[in-house]
């Protein structure tokens, strides 16, 4: 039993049927962002897209996103989570299931916008209540939440490829997300969230005003790293699958499959540091897990041959495993009495890096070619690298 309880999340009983709400909540919001890069072949050849004009539509997402992250940490604290959460997902589940109806690129262009709209509303709000389920100083829990989020990831290319050798096309996949947002939402309404403040401390401060969010350093430094770690992130599972089949020349499937090769590296790192981790050096970790990330993906773009430069995505996938779920673990210590605002605040970080980040790539893509243009990855991978080092001095002197 001891060896049991060990792999079990340490959630005290009354709260595991909200935890595990959180969990599949963090399923689902894979599934739909790992997608992109499984279908970005077969839009770009379907539709004719170029390169440009497939990452403005994606990371329209990303402006929605953006957006909605800001706007849910206040909303948080003022309708509380369950209503920020269950409105985001029937917004989310309208988007889905209009995507790529037609190949226009505007319309597709307002629909990703919607969709990324309602996808803050789960991360931000996931994020907030599992900050304030996890024990101190450990991000057990958030590694597997964040977790289950690879989970997702690495089955939304195997749905999408099953349900296309089953005679459907691509798009059913967005329908079938849609219904799945529906589904959730309907579990959400009825997950107890009124006992994420059954805990007795008083209220919470959560409407800080914007010089204080800029004059905290930590809080600016997660922002910061959260913002390359996302961009490079989302840019690599978008792009892997379009990598492998234009650079290293392997079929469309192969392109696919190697998205979940990512997410594997993802989940295995996020499920390892869950259970093997308990201490509280946050910061050293993620130092080490980000230098991972740079040699591995350094390791792949150098790399000819489809089977090595998996590996090497795969370890890529490793190292940025747990880097998000460790900087809202140190946002959520650090800023206890503002946790619904520093939380989407250090979110938004990852929403203009998811913005910015992939659309560079596709520009670059476009002008140098797909190859070249992933070492931009390997760069954005080192200055997330040279972040996380900045963060240890800050917290030995906020110790002091």
């Amino acid at each position: 039993m001891t060896v049991l309880t060990r792999f079990l999340p340490p959630v005290e009983p009354r709260l595991r049927g909200l935890f595990l709400a959180m969990l599949g909540g963090f399923v689902l919001f894979g599934l739909n962002l790992a997608v992109i890069g499984a279908v970005v072949p077969k839009i770009i050849r379907q539709f004719g897209w170029s390169y440009t004009a497939t990452g403005v539509v994606f990371c329209a997402g990303s402006v929605g996103y953006l957006i909605s992250t800001l706007l849910c940490g206040v909303l948080i604290g003022r309708v509380g989570p369950k209503a920020v959460i269950v409105g985001g997902l029937a917004v989310q589940a309208v988007g889905l299931s209009l995507f790529a109806i037609t190949p226009s690129v505007a319309l597709n262009v307002l629909l990703q916008f919607v969709i990324g709209a309602g996808s803050a509303g789960t991360e931000v709000v996931i994020n907030y209540a599992v900050v304030r389920l996890e024990r101190s100083g450990q991000s057990r829990l958030m590694n597997l939440t964040h977790a289950a989020f690879a989970v997702g990831a690495i089955l939304s290319p195997v749905v999408l490829e099953s349900l296309i050798a089953a005679g459907a096309t691509w798009q059913a996949m967005f329908r079938l997300m849609a219904v799945a947002a529906v589904a959730m939402g309907v579990a959400m309404a009825l997950a107890p969230f009124r006992r994420l403040h059954d805990d007795g401390d008083g209220p919470r401060h959560d409407d800080p005003s914007i010089g204080w969010l800029v004059r905290q350093p930590l809080l600016l430094l997660c922002f910061g790293i959260l913002l390359v770690y996302v961009g490079a992130e989302i840019g690599v599972s978008s792009w892997v699958g379009e990598y492998y089949v234009s650079v290293l020349k392997t079929p469309k499937h192969v392109g696919s499959i190697m998205v979940s090769v990512f997410w594997v590296g993802l989940l295995a790192g996020r499920l390892g540091v869950s259970v093997v981790y308990h201490g509280t050096r946050l910061a050293e970790l993620m130092v080490g897990l980000s230098a991972l990330a740079a040699v591995a993906l350094l390791g792949a773009a150098l790399c000819g041959v489809p089977w090595a430069a998996g590996v090497g995505f795969f370890l890529a996938g490793v190292g940025y495993s747990a880097i998000y779920p460790l900087v809202m673990s140190l946002v959520g210590r650090h800023y206890p009495r503002r946790q619904s605002v520093a939380v989407g605040f250090a979110g938004a970080g990852g929403a203009v890096g998811s913005l910015v980040i992939p659309l560079s790539m596709a520009a670059l893509s476009d002008r140098i070619g797909i190859g070249p243009a992933f070492y931009f990855y390997v760069a954005m991978t080192v200055v997330m690298l040279a972040l996380a080092l900045a963060v240890i001095p800050l917290l030995r002197r906020r110790a002091e």
